[in-house]
């Protein structure tokens, strides 16, 4: 039902009230009539009208006077004065402090007066137009300032976990974001194992340890299976109302609990139209729920993420080709020295480990694997006569032989992802007071890499046979390295050894000549 638009006539004469109320009325208006200036404000407090006809000579008060009571109180209501010759400047007046029109009585023309009432209601309704347009206009402004801040937002967030290559780095720093920017107190990302198709989650905050490490849910389980296997994502604003998830109602959701909270957003990670995971957010942490927004927010960053971890996983991949390529160059040229056995493969065991121990980074762990595997490789620049010489090498083999971490060096140094491995290789015969080679480099000018490296070298060429002697056993080899702490060797490198050691024996040595290792000399 369409509402008339409403006009009170204000004025003392029946006539004019009755000639207005009729002619208006025909109009298709709905007009009320009131015949004391003082009853105006009352009239509207009980309804709103949209125009106010004000007589100036009412009885009792001024008409003016009314008019800036309606001015003052009720602002949006439009005015006509209405007065004779006599009061026609106060009629000025009042329309130059803010009256839509004035009238001269007595009417002449009451089409004049209809069509000045339609230009007026004409005007109201473009104003009011006009303001619904620019409410509307905020509103969309607001929308659309969100959508580009959060465009803006995933544009970066995705510049930065296109930047992480490491796998295990990009899920943790992509719950974290989620969490951050949800309000979500809990977050896991699952991702779908190849072989069994079961779903483990790789990275989450506020769950429990041993629900991160022993949870795995089958595709079309619960929540994450269902999205997992539609690849489709999920909104539930009460799972204990929702009839898809009864099983799910009757639990109680607790603080370690997988699921904490009644309202759960899971979002598929899909990949080339493959579904790698499931991220899923439950329990904000302002105890409000989760929105389309979020739904959005999360969906955007998800799809960047998908290329993300795709391509840290085939950086995986790719890595792990170079480094099978790598051990297999080293085990070539172990092969050419047929005493060295498997010397970098044991080494590569316990730089790992120590590693661990002394807290490296990520890179630094990286670059100690190439290294511990490829720190002889200069060996390939030695005559085999010197490498399989059965005894003692004379000065001169021995400078020969002191070659080899350089010419490791610049061989390495010529592939671009192994540029820093360089140093290492050739740094691992420096000596920890500076009286090593080639560079004589001392102490903490030694990369940390390369005095692990150094280390252990010693500790397998020790325990290891040689053609012209046995091997010399565990205890002896660590009594070496205990002598030569701090001169030949880091003394917190050795310590780490011992520590490692004392955790687990290795595999028996094979048999191991490297006259490039000479403690004591």
């Amino acid at each position: 039902m369409i509402e008339l638009e409403r006009i009170l006539v204000v004025d003392d004469d029946p006539i004019i009230s009755e000639v207005l109320s009729q002619t208006l009325g025909d109009e298709g208006y709905s007009v009320t009539v009131a015949s004391r200036g003082d009853t105006v404000s009352q009239e509207l407090e009980k309804q709103a009208y949209d125009l106010v006809m004000l007589d100036l000579m009412l009885p009792g008060i001024h008409g003016l006077q009314v008019f800036q009571q309606i001015r003052n109180r009720f602002p949006e209501t439009d005015v006509i004065i209405m007065t004779g010759y006599a009061s026609l400047e106060s009629a000025l007046e009042a329309v130059r402090l803010g009256a839509q029109e004035y009238l001269t009585k007595p009417f002449h023309d009451l089409e004049i007066v209809s069509r000045i009432v339609r230009k007026i209601f004409e005007k109201r309704r473009i104003l009011e137009e006009n303001k619904r347009l620019t409410k509307h206009l905020k509103k969309k402004t607001v929308e659309l300032e969100r959508v580009v801040q959060a465009l803006s937002s995933i544009n970066s967030m995705g510049k930065a976990l296109h930047s992480i290559l490491e796998i295990q780095e990009l899920l943790d720093f992509l719950v974290e974001l989620i969490a951050s920017h949800t309000g979500a107190t809990r977050v896991s990302l699952m991702l779908s194992d190849p072989q069994s198709g079961e779903m483990k989650i790789g990275a989450a905050v506020g769950i429990d340890g041993e629900i991160v490490q022993n949870l795995r849910v089958a595709r079309g389980e619960g929540i994450v299976g269902r999205v997992a296997e539609s690849g489709e994502p999920l909104l539930v604003e009460d799972i204990v109302s929702d009839p898809r998830f009864e099983k799910q109602a009757d639990r109680t959701y607790s603080g370690d609990s997988f699921i904490s909270a009644p309202v759960v957003l899971s979002v598929p990670i899909r990949y080339q139209q493959q579904t790698l995971g499931v991220i899923n957010l439950n329990n904000k942490s302002d105890g409000g729920v989760f929105s389309k927004n979020d739904l959005d927010f999360v969906t955007l960053l998800v799809s960047q993420a998908a290329i993300a971890i795709e391509k840290a996983r085939l950086f995986e991949e790719l890595k792990e080709t170079h480094f099978q390529a790598i051990t297999a160059l080293a085990e070539a040229l172990e092969a050419k020295d047929a005493a060295t056995g498997r010397h970098s493969d044991r080494l590569l065991r316990l730089a790992l480990r120590i590693a661990k121990y002394l807290d490296l980074s990520e890179e630094q762990t990286e670059n100690l694997r190439y290294a511990a595997v490829l720190h002889d490789v200069g060996k390939i620049g030695i005559s085999e006569a010197i490498l399989r010489k059965p005894g003692p090498l004379t000065p001169e083999e021995f400078r020969e032989v002191q070659k080899h971490p350089q010419i490791g060096a610049e061989l390495v140094n010529k592939i671009k992802f192994l540029e820093p491995v360089a140093a290492i290789i050739c740094a691992h015969h420096e000596w920890y007071d500076g009286q090593g080679y080639p560079n004589e480099l001392a102490g903490e000018g030694i990369p940390i890499e390369a005095r692990i490296v150094s280390v252990l070298d010693t500790y397998d060429s020790i325990i290891s046979d040689r053609p012209y002697r046995r091997a010399l056993g565990k205890e002896q080899a660590i009594q070496e390295l205990q002598a030569y702490a701090g001169r030949q060797f880091d003394p917190k490198v050795v310590d780490a050894l011992l520590v490692v050691l004392a955790e687990g024996d290795m595999e028996p040595a094979e048999a191991v000549v490297d006259p490039g290792i000479q403690v004591g000399r």
